[in-house]
């Protein structure tokens, strides 16, 4: 696999090198650790996805089946130092899930987010925005003449604005519902980081993409909250820290510590053989006998309807999305939903779930980004709320924030072919109830760049040391982030938490 990027921090100068750039291969930056390999798979069945409401199931002789009798609804793919045990397993993650503890959701936006029409500099700078970029420049205000508009983003003294598709119209819900006020109050519970990186920027998609995983400028065979994990996380529950794929992010690789991976759970729907599911809702039938009292005495049947009860149950909240429109509280139709409504899920289950990490999107648009970049913007737009509408739902969301980042962002100037090559300084968000939310990074302008890349004014390790200290809990975060602290919080308001 190639990766197209300039040699020891050259800019792009001809349209060779720029077309050298506009290959599927860039968009192909991978995440995972594939050689790592799992040292066993642990059953997620419907009575450890509720809870295990009647206790975690004996080990010993025939009553090992119980970790079984509710139906695998999907399997955990285990990494650590050697094979566990699921009993000991279950057991710490019980125990672990029982103590409210602060959760962390990892978003990496793949390829290389463009943050300059993800937030249009509309105030001083928007002179420069628009002469750099005549063609792909988002208008201000609302969508005219074939061009996306934009939306102003309260407390920012009209320097910045939401690009439309990120601020759909009613009824569905977009980000600027998490935003709100912009100043870091009740209902402010965003944080944007305009342009954040490392300096000097590697335009590699593989190699900077390893930095930021490592938390560290080289490569590293732990990831930074793995690194967090051998400090301070469980020895015996891998879920602890799930990433949401079919093999671990390489942010939780850990030494010692068992982590996992679940690629998808799915509904165990109860069938008739022969006779179509389409025909008769078996599952809402079963559920309607589970609910008829079984009698004094007859303990083996209580237990045998109250087994098929939780089953449907949880089989019901794991059923694919199909069709769904964004509500209050609903998701839109998408991938990046999909995954936030298993994180949810996972995050609720009470198995001491403290990170889950996933992956999304193909942002490397090197040409014609408004077709590509901007259907993606409005799935972030909307699946974020619902997210934070779910976890709500669910009793959690206090307990959770979650971080939004790409490698790098692009250029200042847009390509000869409607789109822009790797650049540096892309946008870092960090959202939750907990969140004080506002401009927490300062955005450089565009009069002065460096090589036709914005400035770099937060260095992201500078947000994952504060989401360390402050959040995950950590009094030695320098053994995690090696050279730190570092610069990057430059609030409007002078605040130098996080955190509300």
């Amino acid at each position: 696999m190639t990766d197209h990027a300039p040699q020891n921090g050259a800019p792009y100068g001809d349209a060779a090198a720029r077309a050298a750039m506009r290959c599927a291969d860039c968009a192909m930056s991978d995440s995972l650790a594939h050689d790592a390999v799992p040292v066993d798979r642990m059953p997620l069945t419907a009575e450890a996805l509720a809870g295990f409401p009647d206790g975690v199931p004996p080990s010993t002789g025939v009553d090992r089946k119980r970790f079984l009798q509710t139906g695998i609804m999907g399997l955990a793919s285990v990494y650590g130092a050697s094979k566990i045990d699921w009993q000991q397993a279950f057991e710490a993650a019980v125990a672990e899930g029982a103590v409210a503890n602060s959760m962390l959701v990892v978003i990496y936006l793949n390829g290389g987010n463009d943050g300059l029409n993800t937030f249009v500099p509309t105030g001083t700078a928007y002179a420069d925005y628009i002469k750099a970029r005549p063609n792909i420049g988002r208008v201000l205000g609302p969508s005219a003449g074939g061009k996306i508009g934009t939306i102003p983003m309260p407390g920012t003294s009209g320097e910045l604005s939401f690009a439309a598709p990120l601020v759909p119209t009613a009824p569905l819900v977009g980000l600027d519902s998490l935003w709100g006020t912009g100043t870091g109050g009740v209902g402010s519970d965003l944080a944007l980081f305009p342009a954040a990186d490392y300096t000097p920027p590697n335009l590699s998609h593989f190699e900077s993409r390893d930095f930021w995983f490592a938390g560290m400028l080289k490569k590293s065979p732990t990831g930074w909250l793995g690194r967090w994990l051998d400090a301070h996380g469980s020895d015996d529950n891998p879920l602890q820290a799930i990433s949401l794929d079919s093999s671990i992010s390489k942010q939780i690789r850990t030494l010692k510590k068992p982590v996992a991976a679940v690629g998808s759970l799915t509904g165990v729907n109860f069938q008739v053989p022969g006779v179509p599911t389409t025909d008769t809702r078996l599952n809402d039938e079963i559920a309607r006998l589970a609910a008829v009292p079984s009698g004094s005495g007859n303990d083996q049947l209580a237990r045998t309807r109250s087994v098929y009860d939780l089953t449907v149950k949880v089989s019901n909240s794991l059923s694919p999305l199909a069709g769904q429109t964004n509500a209050a509280t609903g998701y839109p139709t998408s991938a990046l939903s999909t995954k936030l409504k298993l994180a949810a899920q996972l995050l609720s289950a009470g198995l001491g779930t403290r990170i889950v990490t996933l992956d999304w999107g193909g942002f490397d648009t090197h040409g014609n980004q408004l077709a590509s970049q901007d259907p993606q913007l409005a799935a972030l737009g909307q699946a974020l709320p619902a997210f934070s509408a779910d976890l709500k739902a669910r009793g959690i969301a206090d307990r959770v924030t979650t971080l939004v980042f790409s490698e790098f962002g692009r250029r200042i100037n847009e390509s000869d072919s409607g789109g822009t090559d790797h650049g540096a300084g892309g946008p870092m968000m960090v959202m939750g109830p907990a969140i004080r939310g506002g401009i927490a990074g300062e955005f450089p302008g565009l009069a002065a760049t460096d090589r036709g890349n914005l400035q770099v004014r937060t260095d992201f390790r500078a947000v994952y040391w504060q989401i360390l200290t402050e959040w995950l809990g950590t009094d030695r975060p320098e053994l995690i982030l090696p050279g730190g602290p570092f610069t990057g919080f430059s609030r409007l308001d002078g605040a130098t938490t996080l955190l509300k």
